[in-house]
């Protein structure tokens, strides 16, 4: 009984200090930011029309159902334009950091329509969907006037309520933590069955696709490269195994230097994806989920940046 008793204080003992040290920090604000921004560059440099399929009919793309009407582009559906441009100041204000408990919901709003509504959609549309969508709680409880100030305390005072509220906050991160580990875990597992992921020759067939491969001046510069079967298969199988890494950050303590290491990176492999597949809105996006995954608990300063 004693033990059980020890246990159950030793719990709360931890817990009382997560909710002591709780901080709001920049780290979320910058993920917010650069997850809006991908959208945003999206549909300021797309022509609209393209990109959005009438969700009055039903397609093999889309099925029209409940939810999907309150998509911005079925409410505003022969006002295109119009939609775009509030999507976009609604994204330009994500990405200042004003009033996040204004903006969260508006957020994952934009995120979902561009989601339900668009026919040209990557990875990162569907992270961002997610991710904004789980963000709402947080945002609402966030008191700043902009998500890029530091390390500010939670204003209220310490109550069975408040202290209820900050632990679903942590909780929530948490969860965030989770979802974008198993992207992770799931990116690599999934590859497990593809025979070329197994012997070491995809990265050569991804390359080499017409559709999703290099460009001619990539081509020029890399194709030499695969034509060393230790240097294709390293890439191949290195992907699998930095995959699989980057899905360990999960266990990685917050305080651990290990964390910031792996979230460059975490960053600088979206960095080639996006530089051989063109992939650019999916990185900026998956930079996004990295920080709200790997990135400080305390915020980034320069001091974070010194190695």
């Amino acid at each position: 009984m004693s033990k059980q008793k020890t246990l159950i204080n030793n719990i709360n003992r931890k817990i009382d200090k997560w909710i002591i040290e709780y901080k709001w920090t920049n780290t979320y604000g910058i993920a917010r930011s650069f997850i809006a921004l991908s959208l945003f560059l999206t549909l300021i440099f797309s022509d609209i029309f393209r990109l959005i399929t009438p969700l009055g009919s039903i397609n093999e793309i889309h099925t029209l159902n409940n939810i999907s009407r309150i998509s911005i582009f079925y409410i505003l559906s022969n006002h295109l334009v119009l939609a775009k441009i509030i999507c976009l100041i609604i994204l330009f204000v994500v990405i200042i950091g004003w009033r996040p408990r204004f903006t969260g919901i508006l957020h994952w709003w934009v995120a979902f329509s561009f989601s339900t509504s668009s026919v040209i959609l990557e990875g990162g549309d569907q992270v961002a969907e997610i991710l904004t969508l789980l963000l709402i709680p947080v945002t609402i409880a966030d008191h700043r006037k902009s998500h890029w100030i530091n390390n500010v305390k939670i204003i209220w005072s310490r109550s069975l309520l408040n202290d209820t509220i900050t632990l679903f906050i942590i909780s929530v991160f948490f969860v965030i933590s989770l979802q974008v580990a198993f992207i992770y875990f799931h990116a690599s597992v999934g590859k497990y069955t593809s025979e070329e992921w197994v012997n070491g020759t995809a990265i050569y067939y991804w390359l080499d696709n017409p559709i999703f491969g290099l460009s001619d001046y990539w081509k020029k510069i890399i194709f030499p490269l695969l034509k060393n079967p230790y240097i294709v298969t390293g890439m191949t199988w290195g992907t699998l195994l930095l995959e699989v890494l980057l899905f360990m950050g999960i266990t990685i303590r917050k305080s651990d230097t290990k964390r910031k290491y792996l979230l460059f990176l975490g960053v600088f492999f979206h960095l080639f994806i996006g530089l051989f597949f063109g992939l650019w809105t999916f990185f900026i996006t998956m930079v996004g989920a990295l920080i709200l995954y790997l990135g400080p608990k305390n915020g980034f300063s320069k001091k974070y940046f010194i190695w």
